[in-house]
C-alpha cells in the first residue's frame, strides 16, 4: 500500500510553477556557472600540466 503526502507534493507543484516566469534567467544563470566551473577545471588541469583541448 502506498501513501501519498499531496500536501508536500502540491506545494513543490505549487514552487516550481511560481519559477516558471523566470526560467530563461535560470537557465542562463545555470549554463553560465556550468561554463564557468569548466573554465576554472580546464585552467587547473592545463596549470597541472595537461594538455588543452581545443
Amino acid at each position: 500500500m502506498r501513501m501519498y503526502n499531496w500536501s508536500v507534493q502540491n506545494q513543490i507543484v505549487a514552487f516550481v510553477d511560481s519559477l516558471r516566469p523566470y526560467a530563461d534567467q535560470i537557465r542562463a544563470d545555470y549554463y553560465h556557472a556550468l561554463y564557468d566551473f569548466a573554465d576554472q577545471q580546464s585552467q587547473l588541469l592545463t596549470m597541472l600540466g595537461y594538455p588543452p583541448v581545443p
